[in-house]
């Protein structure tokens, strides 16, 4: 869900920053794409939060109507955008290399030091200081488990370490490696892995570990023989002279098998939470940009009432809120963003994670981690 989050809000950020250029016609396009991933995390979704998803794929539908009507009145600056006519690489099987590279940098992340700090230790600070990580035997790499509460960054993090090291960056789900043709399932894993550390640096990252690799003695045939090919796989990593950091994203880590958990495979296990008060000011500040923003709305008031909401929440708080200024704006209204817009985003946006869950999170970790 994180990818399909992370695209979204690019798309909608693309949207804005064409509208600020006076380009309609990009600006339509890619609130389309916005709408497109937005029901795309609505049909991974259950209930009320899948019902929000596909409301707000329903805004983006909207504002991209209206943009394209203005698009045909209004022409398009000389430096307009080329669209492209196909954004390829997120349904293909196999298009698990990112192009790309993220740009997406430690600094651009909100809170989550421990975290950070933790894969510089492990990956960042090893390949820039080789000669040293070679005098205390300290080797580049290996796994790590970011599990957590969705929305929070673990997608983003991953991208992060790519950048910070330039390196190639491979990006797969369960669902884009399993097929119901016997033994296909465990050739992609194979193809995935090996190509990863085909590499001299590269990150490989699993998102939604738990429905790839989950428990066996089940009743699944594929479940058993992906969990096989993957620690089968894996056991090859330190005969390798190239450099593979492993990352595994879950929301469920209870569900994964436990073979995953041993050493050689995912060897750190890092929790990933909800953030606390100055990364969601942090969140607020960068989301609102230089939208035009009434004087009575302060940032860190805000993140206080957002307590308890996952970074993705927050960020589609703002955003709705600043499309509910943009739609008034149009409409011949006020053109600043007020606290009153914000609230009532929170009103119709509730928050993703509960004690519950919250409590779920420790007691595994305690259980499972000591």
């Amino acid at each position: 869900m994180s990818f399909n989050s992370d695209k979204k809000a690019e798309h909608a950020q693309k949207a804005e920053a064409a509208i600020s250029g006076g380009d309609y016609r990009a600006a339509a396009f890619h609130m389309a794409k916005a709408a497109e991933f937005a029901l795309k995390i609505g049909d991974q979704s259950e209930g009320k939060i899948r019902r929000l998803y596909v409301n707000e794929a329903r805004d983006f539908v909207e504002l991209a109507e209206g943009l394209q009507e203005k698009a045909k009145t209004v022409p398009a600056p000389k430096s307009s955008e080329r669209l492209p006519q196909k954004e390829g690489g997120e349904e293909a099987d196999e298009g698990w290399l990112v192009k790309e590279k993220p740009n997406v940098h430690f600094a651009d992340i909100a809170g989550m030091d421990d975290v950070k700090s933790k894969l510089t230790e492990m990956v960042i600070e090893p390949i820039r200081h080789p000669e040293k990580a070679q005098e205390w035997e300290i080797k580049a790499g290996g796994g790590i488990l970011l599990f957590g509460p969705p929305g929070n960054g673990k997608t983003t993090l991953g991208k992060a370490v790519a950048a910070e090291l330039d390196a190639a960056f491979y990006y797969a789900t369960g669902a884009q490696i399993r097929s119901k043709w016997h033994g296909e399932s465990e050739q992609r894993l194979r193809k995935l892995i090996q190509s990863a550390r085909s590499q001299p640096v590269s990150v490989l990252f699993l998102d939604d570990v738990d429905g790839l690799l989950p428990k066996r003695g089940g009743d699944s045939v594929v479940d058993n023989r992906l969990v096989v090919q993957f620690l089968s796989e894996i056991g090859g990593f330190e005969e390798s002279r190239n450099i593979l950091l492993l990352l595994g994203a879950t929301n469920k880590p209870w569900a994964i098998d436990e073979a995953v958990f041993r050493t050689g495979r995912f060897d750190e296990k890092i929790f990933v939470g909800l953030p606390d008060g100055a990364a969601r000011e942090f969140m607020i500040r960068k989301n609102l940009g230089k939208a035009p923003v009434d004087s009575s709305v302060d940032a860190a008031a805000l993140a206080g009432k957002l307590d308890g909401y996952t970074g993705s929440d927050i960020v589609a708080i703002v955003q709705s809120a600043k499309r509910a200024g943009f739609r008034r704006s149009i409409e011949g209204g006020s053109s600043m963003l007020t606290v009153a817009d914000i609230e009532n985003a929170m009103k119709t946006i509730p928050s993703s994670s509960t004690p519950k869950m919250m409590q779920q999170y420790g007691e595994f970790a305690k259980a499972r981690f000591g």
